[in-house]
């Protein structure tokens, strides 16, 4: 039977190098003890990464760059393999490449010793395990349970486009697995601040960072992280986490030299204990999986790696081979560029995240790349999706839009474009759906819920004069930073609906949470007011203004009645806008419920209706007599009744009359 998994370890003992090869059945296998220039390969290495660096600020390198890569990849499998441990690596038809090492040999890239033509991370799926001397906190061990959470910072510096884009694809790819089933549950931020982080880390399975991060190599990394708005997220915040609460089981830290490290091994008494580098302080802390880079790399062919890599990892297959299958189709899509070459995978690279039968549907072809740059993530967020939801519709507007933008340009004699333009408006449309439609998933399950473990309770059809209750659901799933402003849009739309409609409103934020907590409150015991209509508000924050979604869902039929998008102007208070974003979702729910009575009396120009306060009638509320062009205003109104009147004085009413709102 074949074996698919070989495994090199290689421990390192002052100046010599004990290494072996074997499989994962061998109860005994035979290691060599050699001397090799470990002082040049480490010289070697620092050389070729600082100069690789070099090559990804000028736009990522050439076949020149390419084959001093294979030159150095030569001299490390000469001074670190034998003859017979190279013949044993050519020959071997295994898929799974096992790296374990010790800390003395973590900053050697053994992913690029190459083997006549071919690198290891190129010939097998890779990954690395490591025994280190240095101290590692137990922590709780994470429970991975459908659905996957997965946190993506994308962009946190604002000057990375093409990072912010890469977050959206993510984030559009894993929403896309719950086509049946909850698989994934994705949270994308922006603007986000190291002590968010710190907080927030630790509810999350999967972790993906796609902006700048520093290599602190004047501290042995110890100064290493990610690079936010308002401070860097360090080692040093790593290392104090590592306790209590479970770290996520993999994170893909997208940002130049980010694997990049120096020796794992304490080399002065007066140490402080922190981990040498990014690498070293997750897996300390208890992350599983970590992908990290070796050298800088650039925006773009960066940003096509990480996306290939989780269209291949959400279908199923191990994450080694994720790795690997990314790097092939990275070299397609550049040719001899260097960028494939940096990443690097700590841990199993035989687990898989992702059931296989879940795979999300696979398009028959990729978005096209964005314009080529030598921007690096190594020293305005930028809205990006394409969903078949709106493909048509996005399309042809984006046709028009083009043909006027290029008029446009001629005539004024330049060629720069409105920055939030039609296209980008209806891409950040999608996504808010998308949100909307998850939370209605989840709180529509959660009713499910309840029915079974509630005695339902046998009432006649509500008259439609009756009062209607509505819940806005508004939890912030794109960005943490956007719910103070959610909220304020919230409560301008709800204090307007308060005033002008009929509906009573549930004063509950996240009513999805409401729901889980009488789950399991003995729900049976409560006398819960169930909404009739839902409106789940979601709100995407430009640098201008900020679209805002009113997602309007009959709970009863289950169905979505209508999505209403609205702007909210930013150099406007927020409840001074609050007539014209709730002015469209009052008419809508006027037309769709309009409030019905009946005439109950008439005496001279009084004219009173069996329907008052107790079902929403205002003074001033207009309405219409059913089947004729007969218009009647409320001038009073009692608990249970109105009265109202008519401008045709003339005109012969009948009490049983109906009446309308309009």
């Amino acid at each position: 039977m074949k074996n698919n998994t070989i495994i090199l370890e290689a421990a390192r003992e002052k100046n010599r190098l004990k290494i072996g090869i074997y499989t994962p059945d061998d109860a005994i296998w035979h290691y060599e003890s050699e001397t090799p220039a470990l002082d040049k390969i480490e010289a070697v290495t620092v050389s070729v990464a600082e100069a690789l660096n070099v090559a990804a600020r000028q736009g990522g390198g050439g076949t020149r760059e390419f084959e001093k890569l294979k030159a150095v990849g030569r001299m490390l499998g000469d001074e670190l393999l034998t003859p017979e441990l190279k013949e044993r690596l050519r020959n071997s038809d295994a898929e799974y490449l096992l790296l374990k090492l010790d800390d003395g040999l973590v900053h050697i890239p053994w992913e690029l010793i190459c083997v006549d033509q071919d690198f290891l991370c190129q010939r097998f799926d890779t990954g690395r395990l490591v025994k280190t001397r240095q101290k590692i906190v137990n922590s709780a061990a994470r429970e991975m349970k459908n659905p996957l959470l997965m946190w993506i910072l994308a962009n946190p510096g604002g000057d990375l486009a093409v990072a912010g884009d890469e977050g959206l694809k993510i984030f559009q790819l894993m929403a896309q697995l719950n086509q049946e089933s909850d698989i994934a549950e994705p949270v994308l931020d922006a603007q986000i601040g190291p002590d968010e982080i710190k907080e927030r880390l630790k509810s999350y399975d999967i972790v993906h960072f796609a902006g700048h991060a520093e290599y602190g190599s004047t501290t042995n990394g110890k100064d290493s992280g990610w690079k936010l708005a308002g401070g860097n997220f360090t080692v040093r915040d790593i290392d104090k986490m590592a306790s209590g609460a479970a770290m996520p089981a993999f994170v893909f830290s997208n940002a130049c030299q980010s694997a990049r490290t120096e020796e794992w091994e304490r080399k002065k008494e007066s140490d402080d204990g922190s981990s040498f580098g990014l690498a070293n302080a997750f897996l300390r802390a208890g992350v599983r999986h970590y992908v990290g880079t070796f050298w800088e790399i650039p925006d773009e062919s960066g940003s096509h790696f990480a996306c290939r890599f989780y269209r291949l990892l959400s279908s199923g297959i191990p994450v080694g081979k994720a790795v690997r299958t990314a790097r092939e189709e990275l070299t397609k899509q550049y040719g001899p560029h260097i960028c494939w070459a940096s990443y690097i995978l700590y841990g199993d690279p035989r687990v898989s995240y992702f059931d296989s039968r879940k795979a999300p549907v696979q398009h028959a072809a990729a978005e096209p790349s964005l314009i080529q740059n030598t921007v690096t993530r190594g020293s305005f967020f930028n809205y990006s999706l394409n969903t078949a939801k709106l493909k048509e519709m996005r399309n042809s507007i984006a046709v028009i839009a083009g043909i006027l933008l290029l008029a446009a340009a001629l005539l004024s004699g330049n060629y720069l474009i409105d920055k939030f333009n039609f296209w980008q408006q209806i891409r950040i449309q999608e996504i808010l759906i998308a949100q909307a439609e998850q939370k209605q998933k989840k709180t529509q399950a959660l009713f499910d819920e309840l029915t079974k473990i509630i005695p339902q309770r046998t009432s006649p059809e509500p008259q439609p004069s009756a009062p209607m209750t509505m819940a806005m659901v508004f939890d912030s799933r794109i960005s943490f930073s956007h719910q103070k402003k959610e909220n304020l849009a919230a409560f301008a739309i709800q204090s307007e609906l308060i005033e002008c409609s009929r509906f009573r409103m549930l004063e509950r934020k996240s009513f999805d949470i409401i729901l889980q907590e009488l789950i399991y409150a003995k729900p049976e015991k409560l006398n819960l007011l169930m909404p009739d209509i839902l409106l789940f508000l979601e709100i995407a924050e430009d640098e201008d203004q900020s679209q805002v979604l009113m997602r309007l869902v009959d709970k009863n039929a289950g169905v979505v009645i209508d999505n209403l998008f609205e702007e909210l102007e930013h150099d406007k208070p927020v409840f001074a806008q609050k007539k014209r974003l709730a002015e469209n979702l009052l008419k809508k729910l006027e037309k769709l419920w309009p409030l019905r009575g009946v005439i109950s009396e008439i005496s001279g120009e009084d004219i009173r209706l069996n329907i008052g306060a107790g079902a929403g009638v205002r003074i001033g509320q207009r309405f219409k007599i059913r089947d004729k062009e007969v218009f009647l205003k409320t001038v009073s109104v009692e608990a249970d009744s109105c009265i109202v009147r008519t401008q045709k004085k003339d005109f012969p009413l009948q009490t049983g009359w109906q009446v309308e709102s309009f």
